[in-house]
C-alpha cells in the first residue's frame, strides 16, 4: 500500500468515525461503501476488513458504558445469543460467495431499506421501564436478524437494535443506547471472527483504518449528544441514503 492510499484511508477512516460518534449509530453503513467504492475491495474484503475496524473501536465504547454500569447484560445476553452465531456464520461462509456486483446492488438496497426505517423511529422512546419474560425470550430473534447484518454486510446492528431495545423491551434511553452498544459490539465479534477464519480481512488497511477512526471518534465526541433526535434521525438517513443510492449506481 503506497503513501497516497495510507493517507486516503486515514483521512476517510477519521471522517466515518467522526460521524459515527456524532450520530451514535457507528458508521459501519459508510465504511463498507466506501471500501467498496473508493479503494476497490470487493464486499467479503470490505466487510471483513471493516469489521476488524468497528470491532476495535466498539470493544473501547461498550467497556465504558460497562463500567458505568448501563449496560443490561441480560438483554445483551439475550440479544448476542442470536447474533453472534449468526453473524460468525455469515461472516465465514456467506460474505464471500455473493458476486461482487451483486454485492453492491444487496447493500444499497439494504441501506435504503434502513434508511426508511431510521425515518418512522418514533422518538419517544423508553417511555417506561422495564420488559416481560416474554419479550426478554424475543431478544434472540432480533439478534438472528441483526448477526446476519452485521456478518455480510457490518452494517445496522445499531440501528435495528436501539428502537427494540428502546420501546418493545422498555428501557431507558441512555440504558438502551448503552445495551446497544454492547449489543453491537459482540455481533460485531462474531462476523469479525468469522471473516478472520475465511481470510477477509485486509490487515494493513486495517491497521490505518483503526488509526483513523479513533482519531475521528474522539473528535466527534466534542459534539455527540448536542444535536436534537430528529437532526440525529435526519443525518442517519441522509448518510444511508448517500451510502445506498452510489452503490446501487455503480454496480
Amino acid at each position: 500500500m503506497d503513501v497516497g492510499t495510507a493517507a486516503a484511508l486515514l483521512l476517510f477512516a477519521g471522517a466515518v468515525g467522526a460521524y459515527g460518534t456524532i450520530i451514535g449509530a457507528g458508521g459501519g453503513f459508510l465504511l463498507i461503501p466506501g471500501l467498496v467504492l473508493l479503494f476497490d475491495l470487493d464486499g467479503a474484503a470490505a466487510v471483513g476488513t471493516g469489521a476488524i475496524t468497528l470491532l476495535v473501536i466498539g470493544i473501547s465504547g461498550a467497556y465504558s458504558y460497562d463500567r458505568k454500569g448501563l449496560v443490561d447484560r441480560r438483554a445483551a445476553r439475550w440479544f448476542a445469543s442470536g447474533s453472534m452465531p449468526v453473524a460468525l456464520f455469515c461472516g465465514l461462509v456467506v460474505a464471500s460467495r455473493i458476486d461482487r456486483n451483486a454485492f453492491a446492488d444487496i447493500l444499497g438496497m439494504v441501506l435504503l431499506g434502513l434508511a426508511v426505517f431510521v425515518l418512522f423511529i418514533p422518538t419517544n422512546l423508553g417511555e417506561r421501564a422495564g420488559a416481560t419474560v416474554g419479550q426478554r425470550r424475543a431478544l434472540p430473534v432480533a439478534g438472528v436478524f441483526v448477526g446476519f447484518l452485521s456478518g455480510t454486510f457490518a452494517v445496522g446492528g445499531g440501528l435495528v437494535t436501539l428502537p427494540i431495545l428502546a420501546r418493545p423491551q422498555r428501557l431507558e434511553p441512555h440504558r438502551a443506547a448503552a445495551t446497544t452498544s454492547a449489543t453491537a459490539m459482540l455481533g460485531t465479534l462474531g462476523g469479525a471472527l468469522g471473516h478472520t477464519m475465511a481470510g477477509n480481512v485486509v490487515w494493513s488497511r486495517a491497521g490505518v483504518l483503526i488509526v483513523g477512526a479513533a482519531l475521528g471518534s474522539s473528535l466527534g465526541a466534542q459534539v455527540a449528544g448536542r444535536l436534537p433526535a430528529k437532526a440525529v434521525l435526519a443525518l442517519v438517513a441522509i448518510g444511508l441514503v448517500g451510502a445506498g443510492i452510489p452503490l446501487l449506481v455503480a454496480a
